[in-house]
């Protein structure tokens, strides 16, 4: 399944919290977390969490670090079950949380178990040294981004533009052989079709001056000579 992130954009200083849905294929999102430079993305099964995946878990845990097309799930790469933080927790709380898991990202979930933010353990040690004490002004700042599924059409598209892009050298090649082969089958049709189309009488009113000068000058010897005769 070819997937994207959601086409709205997202908002300045506004965190994105990148979801994708559970059974999507490894390589998709590897390309996703590429596309969007995360280094975290959270397991969906309809609107709940139930995993973390982290580049460090698909290079691990994933054949060739899904970088390859393969039928490996998402499901092989993410950590579970999923240690969390309800939004009404502490900034402390989930320092201590991720130190003594020794995790890097912990989900942050609202009272009823849906996913409203994504929390590093870099971020929290700044919110701390800024005197941020809960995590209700962290969630605020978030917005959940999920990955999609792309139209038939967009598919196709990208599909299309990938080839293109994984084959430039050799698209550039042949475009420019086929303008040059254009451009020299113009030049041979023009000039065949110049050989084929040529009249001497084409130019023969070039040489009409010429010819009456010499009319004259045959006429003048004419009278020359007959003026001389006894």
């Amino acid at each position: 399944m070819t997937v994207a992130a959601h086409p709205n954009a997202i908002p300045q200083n506004v965190r994105p919290v990148y979801t994708v849905p559970r059974g999507v294929a490894a390589h998709d999102v590897v390309r996703f977390m590429a596309a969007r430079g995360t280094r975290a993305v959270v397991v969906l099964a309809g609107l709940r969490p139930i995993g973390i995946v982290t580049s460090r878990d698909l290079t691990d845990r994933v054949p060739g670090g899904g970088v390859s097309e393969s039928p490996v799930r998402v499901e092989s790469a993410m950590s579970s079950p999923l240690v969390r933080i309800n939004e009404r927790g502490t900034v402390v709380d989930a320092i201590t949380a991720m130190v003594q898991r020794g995790i890097s990202h912990l989900p942050i979930v609202s009272t009823s178990g849906f996913l409203v933010s994504l929390i590093s353990l870099d971020d929290a040690q700044l919110l701390r040294g800024q005197g941020m004490p809960v995590l209700n002004e962290f969630v605020r700042t978030s917005v959940v981004v999920p990955m999609v599924r792309r139209s038939s059409w967009n598919r196709t598209v990208y599909a299309v533009r990938r080839r293109i892009e994984e084959n430039r050298p050799w698209w550039f090649l042949a475009v420019g052989l086929a303008l040059a082969g254009a451009i020299l089958a113009l030049a041979i049709g023009r000039s065949w079709l110049g050989f084929q189309t040529y009249q001497p009488k084409d130019y023969e009113p070039k040489d009409i001056p010429r010819q009456e000068y010499q009319k004259q000058q045959e006429g003048s010897k004419q009278k020359d000579s007959t003026r001389r005769a006894p």
